[in-house]
Formats: C-alpha cells, sequence, structure tokens
C-alpha cells in the first residue's frame, strides 16, 4: 500500500529536554494493552516504580501534572531504563498522526509539538509516498465519496500552494470548493450571513474563551486578545506564508476524515478559521512592539493547536458551531479574511 506523508515529516527529532511545552506535562496518558501487560512483567525496583505509577490503563501525574517518569531533565526513565521500544504507543508516536484508508496510509506531525510546529511553518508543503506493506483501514467507508473528497482536497492543496494566488483568494477559493462538494453530497446546508464582520470576529473569540481548556493560561490569554481586537497592528504580509502552511497541514490532515464523518465544509471552515484567528493572535503578540521571530510564531500556532485540534470536546463543539452560527458563515468567513489579512472587504 501507498505511505503518503509531507516531505519535513523525515526531518522530526523530538528535542527531549529542550521542549518548553513537553508532551509529557498536562495530559492524560493512556498505556496500550500490550505496553501495559510488559510493564507488568518487568521485575526489581524499576519494576514496583512502575506499577505504582499506573492506575487503570494510565500513567498517575504528579501534583503538577507531571508524568511520574518524567525526570528533572526533562527526559524519560523509562526511555533511558528499559529503552525507545518499551515506550507505550502514544509516546512512541506522539506527535505523528495517522490515517488508514483501503489501499492508503497518511501521516504527519502535528502542530502541537513545538518542533513538529517549526518544521510545518519553515519547510515549503510538499508529499512524499513510499510503498508499505499492507495495513488495515480504519473502517468502512463510500468509496465514490472518498474519490469526491481526494479530489476536492488537491485542487485546495494546489490553491494553497500556489503563492501567486494572494492568501486570502486562497482561502475563500478552499471554501468555495468545500461548499461545492458538500452540497454534491448533502441537502443544501443553511449558511446565513452574519451582518457585521468586526462584531463576528469579537463573538468568534468568543466562542473560542468558552472551550475547555487544556493550559491555564489559555483563556486569559484569548480574552484579553478579545478585548484587544480594535487596537491591533495591521497584518504583516510576511507572516502570509507561515499561515499558508498551517492552512496546508490543516486541509491534509482532516479533510479525508469527512469521508466517515461527511464534514467536508465543517473541516475546512476550521482551517480557515483557524487561519484568521492565529493572523489575530500574531498580531495580539506584536502590541509588544518586539520583532517576531520563526519561533515565536511556531510556539503561538503550537499553543492554537493544544487547544483545538487535540481536544476532542473542542474540535466536536467548533463543527458543531460552524453548522449552526451566521458568524461562521461562508460569506461571514470571508469578510474576516480580506479584514483580518489587511484587504478592504469592499474588494471581496
Amino acid at each position: 500500500m501507498i505511505y503518503r506523508t509531507p516531505e519535513y515529516c523525515r526531518d522530526f527529532r523530538c528535542i527531549a529536554g529542550k521542549c518548553r511545552d513537553s508532551c509529557c506535562k498536562g495530559w492524560e496518558i493512556d498505556i496500550d494493552a500490550d505496553t501495559a501487560a510488559y510493564y507488568e512483567s518487568i521485575g526489581g525496583e524499576f519494576g514496583k516504580r512502575l506499577r505504582d505509577n499506573i492506575r487503570d490503563g494510565c500513567f498517575v501525574l504528579t501534583e503538577d501534572e507531571r508524568c511520574p517518569f518524567l525526570n528533572a531533565e526533562g527526559l524519560c526513565d523509562i526511555y533511558t531504563e528499559l529503552g525507545e521500544d518499551k515506550l507505550c504507543r502514544i509516546c512512541s508516536d506522539h506527535p505523528r498522526y495517522f490515517e488508514w484508508f483501503e489501499g492508503l496510509k497518511e501521516g504527519g506531525v502535528g502542530l502541537c509539538c513545538e518542533a513538529a510546529a517549526e518544521l510545518i511553518l519553515s519547510r515549503p508543503f510538499a508529499l512524499s509516498e513510499t510503498d508499505i506493506p499492507y495495513e488495515e483501514a480504519a473502517g468502512g467507508y463510500d468509496e465514490e465519496l472518498f474519490e469526491l473528497i481526494l479530489s476536492a482536497r488537491s485542487d485546495m492543496l494546489r490553491i494553497l500552494g500556489d503563492e501567486n494566488i494572494p492568501l486570502v483568494e486562497a482561502i475563500s477559493a478552499i471554501l468555495d470548493i468545500a461548499a461545492d462538494a458538500q452540497e454534491s453530497i448533502d441537502m443544501p446546508f443553511p449558511d446565513n450571513e452574519a451582518n457585521d464582520s468586526g462584531d463576528a470576529l469579537s463573538r468568534i473569540f468568543g466562542c473560542f474563551s468558552e472551550l475547555e481548556p487544556i493550559d491555564v493560561n489559555w483563556l486569559p490569554y484569548i480574552k484579553d486578545c478579545n478585548e484587544k481586537l480594535v487596537c491591533l497592528p495591521e497584518h504583516e504580509s510576511s507572516t502570509d506564508i507561515y499561515l499558508r502552511r498551517i492552512a496546508q497541514y490543516l486541509i491534509f490532515r482532516y479533510l479525508l476524515k469527512s469521508v466517515y464523518d461527511g464534514e467536508i465544509l465543517g473541516y475546512t471552515k476550521f482551517a480557515a478559521v483557524s487561519i484568521i484567528v492565529i493572523s489575530c493572535l500574531f498580531r495580539y503578540s506584536a502590541l509588544k512592539g518586539t520583532e517576531l521571530n520563526l519561533s515565536e510564531y511556531s510556539e503561538i500556532a503550537k499553543n492554537y493547536s493544544k487547544e483545538t485540534e487535540y481536544c476532542e470536546e473542542n474540535m466536536e463543539k467548533l463543527l458543531e458551531l460552524f453548522a449552526d452560527e451566521p458568524f461562521f458563515s461562508i460569506s461571514s468567513l470571508k469578510a474576516m479574511l480580506y479584514e483580518s489579512l489587511g484587504v478592504n472587504v469592499d474588494n471581496i
């Protein structure tokens, strides 16, 4: 079967103790059954430590929500004691993600990891394919629908990858492609217009402030940005390349999932909304008056990813809002794109 992945993934390396936001902090870490059985078989003092720190199939986090095996140097004691191949599946895979279809496996590295985020923002988006042994698909799906979505995604990635097409026009175009694809499989969907793009932007930030936070600093941060929307500096066109690559990442990662849940337009709106919100967060950070660099832009994108796509409940809530709220309509999103990225809305 074919294994398809962005080319930059081959250069991903975990930075371990150098990571400022370790994935071994603040997350519930599930242990797969095979690894749990192996840990039960370990003898001696380390085996006792393993069993004392596992409950209900998860590691028991410390009071400050660290994995009990994350040492003071930011390294994993299981890795150093037993070896890399003895990590549980989630620790071995993260931040990699995978999707399986008939004859096709896709994968990449997730934006919520700071090392991966720098790769995603700094490298051109290009796909590579290799042949791998057959792996079973995740579930049954309509093959005709799959081909329709795959074709729509190819068109979207082509448009996003053409830097001669201004970013606002590219995002607007992929929303139209998604709407056409969605309408071809559904009854016509409601897409009522919001009256004021400025108010809509504030309401979108209000929605994000009501999601379940992963990091305690997120809600104060997003709420303060909302309060300062009217005084944000102008959009820096130099950040368009970073936003474009984030959009490519999101469309590649999520659109094929819609073969299972039908959310073609929902996942595309997620990409568009993400570009709007992240561009505002870039501008909000610029209020400090210092010039931002790749590392700081990547940190902003990473934090956004962590609070949205890496919380299943938050993603479900957003997809519901995209379908229900008029300020998430295609026309409203287009107006906000033009406004947030510094183009007069009269040019739509």
